[in-house]
């Protein structure tokens, strides 16, 4: 990480000790529920875009070039406006993108940083794909990669004064480097017992880590990592593609995290520093579950050629008894059986209602047939707000609560359940609410819903509901809480 070094002199205030690296067990008893409830969905999805290389790889490049980019950012190397950040990720890195004042360093640099982020990711899925164990000669290689452009760091000498030293590149660190943040003096590992404390992580990673959920073993490794701080400079951005390693190596994606996380990192490695560790695998799960998203929304066959696509729909409309439909019955049952507890959990909430605010009248209803097309323009506006496909040809069910508080304050919230994207991979919860028509008459699809900022709970379409059961009650429960606090202030 990118803070102020400090070679020798410690700072009046607390001081955070280094610990000799070691697995704590308390790191398998983090949640990692919503990653797991998504994973199935994922897993289709990826089977699909395998017959379609060209289109998965346009896809990973996107998300290598943003974290590329973003890796930087965060350790404060560079600094780029956000715009033209969106046209390097699109569109790849060349500095004719840039324009003066787009980023605070010189733009031939810029793009060598930028360049060198890129290619260590690339050296990561290559290492992966030929199946090559991590080990720290590995480490210290990718070490150089990373800071092939970078000739030297910042460091406070033993008088206190701020300057730039020569870097050392893929070898270990001479001299302390340990950052002072707010007062805080956060000791690494002393560059003695550095390749001791490497070789140890290793071992760790190998032995004890064997079978441990990806999410955790990336999140681990990762922090371990950063705690020894084996290097001058380049352990934030060589610990983010320590953590890719394991999940490229899981079928999964490159840990990307945007500038506007980095407060939230930072202090999610803080907690794990005193063993607390949900916070950094929520981190990593949420960083996942975002590349996951975007994956699914990738429109496969548009891009397929016509005698593919005429495959697919031969198997589909002639084979009708095929696996296919049997998979896809096997979707509709769960889809109906997660609906039930949507209705229960619903229903149980608009009797609460009624209870605190016995004035108000509350009608629940419910539909799982798609009856005349019911919201879909309104569930296609919350889907394009929240960027992503909804599928509106696709089954889906909902549920409404009309509340009338007066004469003239009607209003129905809708929770709905549809498939997430293109296909039937993945479900997703959304919500809105609109001002309701006369009482008892609804207004479809004439007004914009008005928007919760509550985002879909996404999950694979083959996830149980009795492993869906929590989240879709929490689910709800933000929901209806936004809208009783939008009502709120329409009231007052």
């Amino acid at each position: 990480m990118r803070y102020v070094r400090n070679m020798g002199v410690v700072a009046d205030g607390n001081q955070k000790i280094w610990h000799p690296v070691g697995f704590d067990r308390r790191w398998n008893d983090v949640k990692t529920t919503k990653f797991d409830n998504l994973r199935p969905a994922w897993d289709r999805k990826r089977a699909e875009l395998s017959k379609n290389p060209e289109l998965y790889e346009r896809f990973l490049d996107r998300i290598k070039r943003k974290q590329a980019v973003d890796t930087g950012i965060i350790e404060r190397m560079y600094d780029l406006k956000r715009g033209v950040t969106e046209t390097l990720i699109e569109e790849g890195f060349a500095d004719s993108y840039l324009q003066h004042g787009d980023s605070n360093i010189d733009p031939g640099l810029l793009m060598h940083y930028l360049t060198d982020n890129f290619e260590a990711l690339n050296y990561v899925f290559g290492f992966v794909k030929d199946d090559i164990e991590l080990s720290v000669f590995y480490i210290r290689g990718l070490h150089e990669l990373i800071t092939r452009h970078q000739e030297t760091t910042e460091a406070v000498d033993i008088l206190g004064r701020m300057g730039q030293t020569p870097l050392l590149k893929g070898a270990f660190k001479e001299l302390p480097n340990n950052p002072v943040r707010n007062g805080v003096v956060y000791e690494y590992c002393p560059p003695e017992h550095v390749q001791t404390e490497m070789d140890n992580l290793i071992r760790i990673f190998h032995e004890e880590l064997r079978n441990t959920h990806p999410l955790i073993k990336s999140a681990f490794l990762h922090h371990a990592f950063v705690q020894i701080h084996p290097f001058q400079d380049g352990n934030g951005r060589l610990a983010r593609l320590l953590a890719s390693f394991v999940l490229i190596k899981d079928n999964l994606f490159p840990f990307s995290l945007d500038r506007d996380e980095r407060t939230a990192y930072i202090d999610a490695l803080e907690m794990a520093d005193a063993g607390k560790y949900q916070g950094l695998v929520d981190i990593f799960s949420g960083n996942q579950i975002k590349s996951i998203e975007q994956a699914l929304n990738l429109e496969t066959i548009a891009k397929t050629g016509f005698d593919s696509v005429l495959d697919r729909l031969s198997k589909k409309v002639v084979s009708k008894d095929n696996a296919i439909a049997e998979a896809n019955g096997r979707i509709l049952d769960n889809m109906h059986s997660i609906f039930a507890a949507m209705q229960k959990d619903v229903g149980h909430y608009g009797g609460n209602i009624k209870a605190k605010l016995e004035t108000v009248n509350i009608h629940v209803d419910f539909s799982t047939k798609d009856e005349g097309h019911y919201f879909s323009s309104q569930i296609a506006h919350y889907a394009k707000r929240h960027e992503y496909y909804f599928n509106s040809s696709l089954p889906r069910c909902w549920v409404r609560m009309r509340m009338y508080f007066n004469d003239a304050h009607h209003y129905q919230l809708v929770l709905s359940l549809h498939h997430y994207g293109y296909d039937n991979s993945a479900l997703a919860i959304g919500a809105f609410i609109e001002k309701d028509g006369k009482q008892g008459v609804a207004t479809h699809g004439n007004e914009l819903p008005t928007p919760l900022d509550v985002p879909p709970l996404v999950f694979s379409s083959e996830t149980g509901v009795d492993r869906l059961s929590e989240s879709i009650l929490q689910q709800i429960d933000t929901v209806i809480t936004s809208a009783l606090a939008y009502i709120t202030e329409e009231l007052m």
